[in-house]
């Protein structure tokens, strides 16, 4: 069996036949520098891309769970409300009405002694 050369040592061998005067130094060089550049751009042009669709993505998916996330805040604060109030009423129902009435007592003496406290200290820099 014979072997045929593949199509890259076909077209190699083809080129090397044809006659014509090497391209210059200057002319190789700025193909160089074109070929990278386009390469940069092809490069740049899709990191772009990707970041504008990674933008819009992060836009919809924010659009979208903007108002479930209040939604479900909402509900947090409602159901945490709701947990206090039913505490507080625990409390209120198992504490018996003299012991309340005592704390509020004490509470009302000690918050009255401060201000006279105070009252008596702002008289006192006063003179």
């Amino acid at each position: 069996m014979s072997q045929q050369p593949d199509d890259t040592e076909r077209l190699t061998s083809l080129l090397q036949a044809l006659r014509g005067p090497e391209p210059p130094a200057e002319f190789l060089t700025g193909a160089r520098r074109r070929y990278l550049d386009a390469i940069e751009m092809r490069d740049r042009r899709q990191v772009l891309v990707g970041l504008g669709a990674a933008l819009v993505g992060l836009a919809v998916v924010a659009i979208l769970l903007g108002p479930t996330a209040l939604l479900a805040s909402l509900a947090q604060v409602a159901a945490d409300l709701a947990r206090w109030t039913t505490g507080v009423g625990i409390v209120l129902a198992l504490v018996p009405l003299p012991i309340w009435a005592s704390a509020a007592l004490g509470s009302i003496a000690a918050v009255l002694s401060l201000v006279f406290v105070a009252r008596a200290r702002s008289l006192g820099l006063v003179k």
